[in-house]
């Protein structure tokens, strides 16, 4: 019984011993120096053109975007004719995508047969969008045809120059109508609308939506000429005029409208 206690003690004393000495060894280790938070910065962005919270990106979507910058954000020509493999359109400039699917919160939101659309090509020129626009290839063909049959023309009867830049937004966007929390599903949410805020000419002119609308000017009525040509290919158009939430840019798409999806919103 006596030896059974004494070494109950003597494990003790030990525990305890060992316990002081990680104290001692941890304090003596020096604290890691203190860094500032660096200050937070906001991604600029077109005005009027609206832009969801960005969500945290899954491993995968961590590693494609890894990818994509090691490549200097261009895609390259195998991905672009892969992409033209399943997407035919005649003058656009198309890189390939990956599936676009909807988020846990919206899970009607994605595009079936997603693709990059750079920008297009008329003649030898090439218009572009700042950055790749993830769309539909059913709705890229209705937008490159605007783009290359319309407004490239137009700004060549106006200003004597083709467009440059169309400045967009990225095209998909998972989110309700006007960024509503509830309401009908954005066609945005299914890759089959965009939003142009202003062209930038080949000769270094602008031509802004919110600034040059309604003026009896060159800008005033290329932007009257392309509105109205839109409006013979999208079913939904929205400007100026239509409302606050499009004043400052161009809303086109090709959403159904009516029981046999023939009503045309054109304002």
């Amino acid at each position: 019984m006596l030896n059974n206690m004494t070494g109950k003690i003597i494990l003790s004393a030990t525990f305890v011993l060992a316990t002081l000495c990680l104290t001692e060894l941890s304090l003596s280790q020096p604290a890691p120096d203190v860094k500032p938070i660096e200050p937070l910065t906001e991604d600029r962005f077109i005005e009027g053109v609206d832009v969801p919270p960005s969500k945290p990106k899954s491993n995968q979507e961590a590693e494609r975007s890894v990818e994509k910058s090691d490549q200097g954000g261009v895609p390259d020509e195998g991905k672009r004719a892969q992409a033209s493999l399943k997407c035919d359109i005649p003058g656009a400039l198309i890189s390939s995508s990956s599936s676009v699917a909807g988020t846990s919160g919206d899970d009607d939101c994605g595009i079936k047969d997603p693709i990059m659309l750079e920008g297009v090509v008329v003649g030898n020129n090439a218009a572009k969008f700042p950055a790749p626009v993830t769309i539909s290839c059913e709705f890229a063909r209705k937008l490159t045809e605007w783009l290359r049959e319309d407004i490239v023309p137009a700004a060549e009867d106006q200003f004597g120059s083709a467009v440059a830049v169309f400045r967009s937004g990225p095209g998909y966007q998972c989110r309700r109508r006007n960024n509503l929390p509830d309401g009908k599903l954005s066609e945005h949410a299914l890759g089959k609308a965009i939003d142009i805020s202003a062209f930038e000419i080949a000769d270094g002119s602008l031509v802004s939506v919110s600034k040059d609308w309604g003026e009896d000017t060159k800008k005033g009525r290329f932007l009257k000429t392309i509105h109205a040509l839109a409006c013979r290919r999208f079913t939904t158009v929205l400007g100026p005029d239509a409302d606050p939430n499009h004043k400052s840019h161009f809303h086109v798409d090709i959403g159904c409208h009516g029981k046999t999806c023939t009503y045309l919103i054109c304002q």
